[in-house]
Protein backbone atom coordinates (compact mmCIF):
# COMPACT_ATOMS: atom_id res chain seq x y z
CA UNK A 1 0.00 0.00 0.00
CA UNK A 2 2.88 2.25 0.85
CA UNK A 3 4.28 1.40 -2.12
CA UNK A 4 1.39 2.80 -4.10
CA UNK A 5 1.02 5.44 -2.76
CA UNK A 6 4.60 6.17 -3.39
CA UNK A 7 4.38 5.70 -6.87
CA UNK A 8 0.90 7.48 -7.04
CA UNK A 9 2.85 10.72 -5.65
CA UNK A 10 5.84 10.15 -7.67
CA UNK A 11 3.59 10.26 -10.55
CA UNK A 12 1.50 12.93 -9.83
CA UNK A 13 4.67 14.88 -9.15
CA UNK A 14 5.62 14.38 -12.68
CA UNK A 15 2.38 15.29 -14.17
CA UNK A 16 2.44 18.11 -12.00
CA UNK A 17 5.90 19.23 -13.30
CA UNK A 18 5.27 18.96 -16.13
CA UNK A 19 2.15 20.61 -16.13
CA UNK A 20 3.92 23.42 -14.64
CA UNK A 21 6.97 23.53 -17.29
CA UNK A 22 4.22 23.33 -20.05
CA UNK A 23 2.67 26.19 -18.43
CA UNK A 24 5.63 28.05 -18.41
CA UNK A 25 6.65 27.94 -22.15
CA UNK A 26 3.19 29.27 -23.11
CA UNK A 27 3.48 32.05 -20.68
CA UNK A 28 7.17 32.62 -22.12
CA UNK A 29 5.09 32.70 -25.59
CA UNK A 30 2.49 35.15 -24.50
CA UNK A 31 5.17 37.25 -23.19
CA UNK A 32 7.39 36.68 -26.25
CA UNK A 33 4.38 38.11 -28.12
CA UNK A 34 4.10 41.03 -26.03
CA UNK A 35 7.20 42.11 -26.78
CA UNK A 36 6.90 42.14 -30.54
CA UNK A 37 3.41 44.20 -30.54
CA UNK A 38 5.75 46.48 -28.54
CA UNK A 39 8.78 46.19 -30.72
CA UNK A 40 6.22 46.90 -34.08
CA UNK A 41 4.90 49.59 -32.42
CA UNK A 42 8.38 51.20 -31.74
CA UNK A 43 7.99 50.92 -27.96
CA UNK A 44 11.20 49.25 -27.42
CA UNK A 45 11.31 50.11 -23.97
CA UNK A 46 8.25 48.15 -23.34
CA UNK A 47 9.52 45.60 -25.99
CA UNK A 48 12.74 45.38 -23.48
CA UNK A 49 11.06 44.80 -20.19
CA UNK A 50 8.65 42.27 -22.13
CA UNK A 51 11.71 40.49 -23.79
CA UNK A 52 13.42 39.85 -20.32
CA UNK A 53 10.39 38.57 -18.71
CA UNK A 54 9.88 36.61 -21.31
CA UNK A 55 13.63 35.02 -21.36
CA UNK A 56 13.24 34.09 -17.58
CA UNK A 57 10.23 32.05 -18.12
CA UNK A 58 11.70 30.31 -21.13
CA UNK A 59 15.05 29.53 -18.96
CA UNK A 60 12.88 28.41 -16.21
CA UNK A 61 11.01 26.12 -18.44
CA UNK A 62 14.13 24.71 -19.46
CA UNK A 63 15.08 22.69 -22.63
CA UNK A 64 11.46 22.63 -24.14
CA UNK A 65 11.62 26.40 -24.83
CA UNK A 66 15.12 26.17 -26.39
CA UNK A 67 13.86 27.36 -29.87
CA UNK A 68 11.70 30.12 -27.85
CA UNK A 69 14.58 31.29 -25.45
CA UNK A 70 17.20 31.61 -29.42
CA UNK A 71 14.12 34.03 -30.73
CA UNK A 72 13.55 35.74 -27.33
CA UNK A 73 17.04 36.84 -27.26
CA UNK A 74 17.77 37.75 -30.67
CA UNK A 75 14.86 40.35 -30.11
CA UNK A 76 15.84 41.24 -26.83
CA UNK A 77 19.12 42.57 -28.61
CA UNK A 78 17.53 44.53 -31.59
CA UNK A 79 15.70 45.92 -28.57
CA UNK A 80 18.24 47.46 -27.38
CA UNK A 81 20.05 48.56 -30.18
CA UNK A 82 16.63 50.02 -31.57
CA UNK A 83 16.03 52.29 -28.16
CA UNK A 84 19.55 53.45 -27.83
CA UNK A 85 19.71 54.81 -31.56
CA UNK A 86 15.98 56.41 -30.72
CA UNK A 87 17.77 57.88 -27.48
CA UNK A 88 20.49 59.11 -29.69
CA UNK A 89 18.63 60.77 -32.29
CA UNK A 90 16.99 62.74 -29.36
CA UNK A 91 20.71 63.86 -28.39
CA UNK A 92 19.96 62.31 -25.29
CA UNK A 93 23.80 60.74 -25.42
CA UNK A 94 24.21 59.75 -21.83
CA UNK A 95 20.49 57.95 -21.92
CA UNK A 96 21.23 56.37 -25.05
CA UNK A 97 25.02 55.27 -24.21
CA UNK A 98 23.62 53.68 -21.21
CA UNK A 99 20.98 51.52 -22.67
CA UNK A 100 23.75 50.73 -25.72
CA UNK A 101 26.37 49.49 -22.86
CA UNK A 102 23.42 46.60 -21.72
CA UNK A 103 22.72 45.62 -25.27
CA UNK A 104 26.78 45.30 -25.78
CA UNK A 105 26.65 43.15 -22.70
CA UNK A 106 23.91 41.38 -23.30
CA UNK A 107 25.21 40.29 -26.58
CA UNK A 108 28.63 39.49 -24.86
CA UNK A 109 27.09 37.17 -22.96
CA UNK A 110 25.56 35.42 -25.46
CA UNK A 111 28.57 35.14 -28.09
CA UNK A 112 26.96 36.97 -30.67
CA UNK A 113 30.42 38.42 -31.95
CA UNK A 114 28.08 40.34 -34.95
CA UNK A 115 25.85 41.85 -32.58
CA UNK A 116 28.66 42.97 -30.42
CA UNK A 117 30.47 44.74 -33.23
CA UNK A 118 27.73 46.29 -34.36
CA UNK A 119 26.72 47.89 -30.46
CA UNK A 120 30.73 48.57 -30.27
CA UNK A 121 30.62 50.49 -33.62
CA UNK A 122 27.08 52.36 -32.36
CA UNK A 123 28.30 52.77 -28.57
CA UNK A 124 31.74 55.08 -30.27
CA UNK A 125 29.52 56.43 -32.72
CA UNK A 126 27.71 58.05 -29.68
CA UNK A 127 30.54 58.78 -27.67
CA UNK A 128 32.40 60.78 -30.24
CA UNK A 129 29.14 62.87 -31.11
CA UNK A 130 29.05 63.39 -27.51
CA UNK A 131 32.79 64.74 -27.20
CA UNK A 132 31.78 66.67 -30.31
CA UNK A 133 29.27 68.26 -28.64
CA UNK A 134 31.98 69.10 -25.30
CA UNK A 135 34.61 69.95 -27.97
CA UNK A 136 31.92 72.94 -29.69
CA UNK A 137 31.53 74.33 -25.52
CA UNK A 138 34.94 74.48 -24.86
CA UNK A 139 34.59 71.50 -22.14
CA UNK A 140 38.38 70.40 -24.22
CA UNK A 141 39.24 67.16 -21.36
CA UNK A 142 35.99 66.09 -21.49
CA UNK A 143 35.54 65.50 -24.91
CA UNK A 144 39.15 64.15 -24.98
CA UNK A 145 37.67 61.95 -22.00
CA UNK A 146 34.83 60.93 -24.48
CA UNK A 147 36.62 60.25 -27.64
CA UNK A 148 38.92 58.11 -25.41
CA UNK A 149 36.33 55.69 -24.15
CA UNK A 150 35.13 55.73 -27.97
CA UNK A 151 38.51 54.52 -28.87
CA UNK A 152 38.58 51.95 -25.94
CA UNK A 153 35.87 49.65 -27.36
CA UNK A 154 36.30 50.55 -31.11
CA UNK A 155 40.25 50.83 -31.43
CA UNK A 156 39.91 51.98 -35.31
CA UNK A 157 37.60 54.97 -34.46
CA UNK A 158 37.95 57.47 -37.18
CA UNK A 159 35.88 60.45 -35.83
CA UNK A 160 37.46 60.15 -32.17
CA UNK A 161 40.73 59.82 -33.61
CA UNK A 162 39.68 63.04 -35.34
CA UNK A 163 38.19 64.90 -32.49
CA UNK A 164 41.19 63.93 -30.12
CA UNK A 165 43.60 65.82 -32.68
CA UNK A 166 41.29 69.02 -32.98
CA UNK A 167 41.55 68.99 -29.32
CA UNK A 168 45.35 68.99 -29.75
CA UNK A 169 44.60 71.58 -32.08
CA UNK A 170 43.25 73.57 -30.35
CA UNK A 171 45.23 73.29 -27.34
CA UNK A 172 48.20 74.12 -29.68
CA UNK A 173 49.84 71.04 -29.05
CA UNK A 174 50.95 70.43 -32.81
CA UNK A 175 52.98 67.11 -32.25
CA UNK A 176 50.04 65.24 -30.53
CA UNK A 177 47.19 66.76 -32.60
CA UNK A 178 49.22 65.04 -35.66
CA UNK A 179 49.89 61.86 -34.16
CA UNK A 180 46.17 61.69 -33.64
CA UNK A 181 45.67 63.04 -37.25
CA UNK A 182 47.90 60.24 -38.84
CA UNK A 183 45.24 58.10 -37.31
CA UNK A 184 42.47 59.03 -38.89
CA UNK A 185 44.66 58.65 -42.21
CA UNK A 186 45.61 55.11 -41.09
CA UNK A 187 42.37 53.97 -40.46
CA UNK A 188 40.25 55.92 -42.67
CA UNK A 189 42.28 55.00 -46.01
CA UNK A 190 40.63 52.57 -47.46
CA UNK A 191 37.25 53.20 -45.57
CA UNK A 192 34.96 55.53 -48.41
CA UNK A 193 32.76 56.13 -45.26
CA UNK A 194 35.39 57.94 -43.30
CA UNK A 195 36.49 59.63 -46.28
CA UNK A 196 35.53 62.98 -45.31
CA UNK A 197 36.91 62.86 -41.84
CA UNK A 198 40.24 62.31 -43.95
CA UNK A 199 40.02 65.07 -45.76
CA UNK A 200 39.28 67.17 -42.75
CA UNK A 201 41.91 65.58 -40.66
CA UNK A 202 44.19 66.85 -43.49
CA UNK A 203 43.16 70.23 -43.94
CA UNK A 204 42.70 70.86 -40.26
CA UNK A 205 46.27 69.41 -39.51
CA UNK A 206 47.74 71.24 -42.47
CA UNK A 207 46.81 74.83 -41.39
CA UNK A 208 48.06 74.51 -37.93
CA UNK A 209 51.10 73.73 -39.16
CA UNK A 210 50.63 76.25 -42.36
CA UNK A 211 49.80 78.79 -39.52
CA UNK A 212 52.61 78.02 -37.10
CA UNK A 213 55.37 78.36 -40.11
CA UNK A 214 53.70 81.90 -40.79
CA UNK A 215 54.23 82.53 -36.79
CA UNK A 216 58.12 81.70 -36.85
CA UNK A 217 58.27 83.04 -40.33
CA UNK A 218 57.38 86.47 -38.67
CA UNK A 219 59.19 86.23 -35.96
CA UNK A 220 62.09 85.29 -38.19
CA UNK A 221 62.79 81.87 -37.14
CA UNK A 222 63.06 80.76 -40.65
CA UNK A 223 64.83 77.45 -40.08
CA UNK A 224 61.25 76.36 -37.48
CA UNK A 225 59.13 78.00 -40.81
CA UNK A 226 60.47 75.74 -43.15
CA UNK A 227 60.30 72.58 -40.72
CA UNK A 228 56.25 73.26 -40.19
CA UNK A 229 56.01 74.23 -43.56
CA UNK A 230 57.49 70.89 -44.37
CA UNK A 231 55.35 68.87 -41.72
CA UNK A 232 52.40 70.78 -43.54
CA UNK A 233 53.30 69.45 -47.05
CA UNK A 234 52.66 65.73 -45.45
CA UNK A 235 48.78 66.44 -45.50
CA UNK A 236 48.67 66.76 -49.11
CA UNK A 237 46.50 67.27 -51.66
CA UNK A 238 46.01 70.77 -49.74
CA UNK A 239 41.97 71.35 -50.46
CA UNK A 240 40.83 74.98 -52.29
CA UNK A 241 41.04 76.36 -48.52
CA UNK A 242 44.18 75.34 -47.78
CA UNK A 243 46.09 76.10 -51.04
CA UNK A 244 44.54 79.52 -51.11
CA UNK A 245 46.77 80.41 -47.55
CA UNK A 246 50.08 78.13 -48.86
CA UNK A 247 49.84 80.74 -51.87
CA UNK A 248 49.43 83.83 -49.69
CA UNK A 249 52.46 82.42 -47.20
CA UNK A 250 54.50 81.61 -50.45
CA UNK A 251 54.25 85.50 -51.73
CA UNK A 252 55.19 86.56 -48.59
CA UNK A 253 58.35 84.13 -48.51
CA UNK A 254 59.41 84.48 -51.87
CA UNK A 255 61.62 87.60 -50.90
CA UNK A 256 63.17 85.99 -48.05
CA UNK A 257 66.16 84.12 -49.70
CA UNK A 258 65.89 81.79 -45.87
CA UNK A 259 62.98 80.19 -47.01
CA UNK A 260 63.74 79.80 -50.95
CA UNK A 261 64.60 76.16 -50.67
CA UNK A 262 61.63 75.37 -48.21
CA UNK A 263 59.48 77.36 -50.77
CA UNK A 264 60.42 75.37 -53.91
CA UNK A 265 60.45 72.01 -51.93
CA UNK A 266 56.83 72.73 -50.50
CA UNK A 267 55.33 73.94 -54.04
CA UNK A 268 57.24 70.88 -55.98
CA UNK A 269 55.53 68.47 -53.45
CA UNK A 270 51.97 70.13 -54.09
CA UNK A 271 51.98 69.63 -57.84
Amino acid sequence: MNMLRKSLLLIGLCLFTTGIFAQSVADAGAKYNDGNTAFNDKDYAAAITAYSEALDMAKQAGPDAADLQNKIEKQFTSSYLKQGLSIYKKKDYDGAIAVLEKGYAFAGELNDTKSVKKFASVIAQVRSKKGDALRTEGNLDEAYAEYEAAIEIKPDCVKSFYGEGMVYKEKGDLDQMMDKMNKVVEFGADNPKAAKTVNAAKANAARALLAKSVEEFNGQKFDEAGKYLELAVNYKPFNEGTMNIFSQFADQGKEVPEMTDAMNKAKEALK
